[in-house]
């Protein structure tokens, strides 16, 4: 049986917002991943790999794991990955600190969503977005938030007005776990219609 997520805690808000996956999220071995990520994790984060998992919101946010269980061969599909990718943009996007920067998501319209690593404690780190489209220095934007609590404000649609969401087909918000979307992909079962897609 899952764990309940801390009464009134970010987590807690996102599920009332967003079902979570019913099989659950991620098995991960923090201690096993201090070597490879030696700046470790916010616990949001970790609550969330544990009870959403690798996936993705309305066929849009995507959020990405430290290791990546659903498509190990893809190194872009991970925390490094995206991060490797966060430094570069930043690099050439005159961003003022791209070493700070740890990627944790993205967007289909290639946007990146990060920590800004700038606390030796990750529950103290904010979070910042790239969004491709636009001019520097208007392209990043921070936020003075955790992780969960921006997802909490993605799900509520008042994260950005350049984020539209006019051509879904159904109200409130949606995740699927990357391994759902991978099973309904084989199946030709197109998950992001007007009804729930059917379990697995």
């Amino acid at each position: 049986m899952q764990q309940e997520p801390e009464p009134g805690g970010p987590l807690a808000r996102l599920t009332s917002l967003v079902a979570p996956p019913a099989a659950g999220g991620n098995v991960l071995d923090w201690d096993s991943l201090t070597e490879r990520y030696p700046r470790g994790f916010p616990d949001d984060y970790k609550e969330f790999m544990r009870v959403y998992g690798q996936g993705l919101f309305d066929d849009f946010l995507g959020v990405v794991p430290p290791v990546n269980e659903v498509y190990p061969n893809d190194p872009g599909a991970n925390v490094e990955g995206v991060t490797g990718d966060a430094e570069l943009t930043a690099e050439e996007e005159d961003y003022d600190a791209p070493e700070l920067l740890i990627g944790w998501g993205y967007t289909v319209e290639a946007d990146l969503l990060c920590w800004r690593a700038d606390s030796p404690d990750p529950n103290k780190w904010g979070t910042v977005i790239w969004r491709r489209h636009w001019a520097v220095p208007e392209c990043w934007s921070h936020f003075n938030c955790g992780m969960v609590e921006l997802l909490c404000r993605f799900a509520d649609r008042d994260i950005s007005k350049d984020w539209t969401f006019d051509d879904l087909r159904y109200t409130g918000a949606r995740f699927l776990h990357a391994r759902d979307v991978k099973c309904y992909r084989q199946l030709r079962i197109d998950p992001w219609g007007a009804d729930a897609p059917p379990q697995l």
